[in-house]
């Protein structure tokens, strides 16, 4: 009976490790810092549970309407390439035809992360 005990614990264990949140999945926000390869428009990311991704932009100095989705100038599905990564397909909102895929890579401490695109650091984000 012990063993039975034992076997289910760990099968259970297995399945709530295996059903945790990516560390991707939060609200993101630009550092703000400077470099020449960011895109700077980019203010805020948006990364649900369900595999959907809002990239918002700065208009004129203002942060977007983040809590309006339609405000969002990139609409993008997720996938986790690694325990430490997610890999984002985007459409350009006022343009579906053009599509675009960024990496997010969250560090260490789940509290920064790196956009990258074309295996270049585009921008440095927070954990809002």
């Amino acid at each position: 009976m012990n063993t039975l005990r034992l076997l289910t614990l760990s099968a259970l264990s297995y399945l709530l490790i295996a059903c945790t949140p990516h560390p991707g999945a939060g609200n993101w926000l630009t550092t703000g810092e400077e470099n020449t390869n960011f895109i700077k428009e980019f203010a805020r990311l948006d990364v649900d549970l369900e595999g959907r991704t809002d990239i918002f932009n700065t208009t004129a100095g203002q942060q977007s309407d983040a809590k309006d989705p339609s405000s969002a100038s990139r609409r993008c599905f997720w996938r986790g390439q690694d325990a430490q990564t997610i890999l984002m397909t985007c459409v350009v909102a006022g343009n579906t035809d053009v599509e675009e895929s960024y990496l997010l890579r969250v560090g260490p401490d789940n509290v920064m992360a790196d956009l990258i695109k074309d295996d270049v650091i585009i921008g440095h984000f927070m954990r809002e």
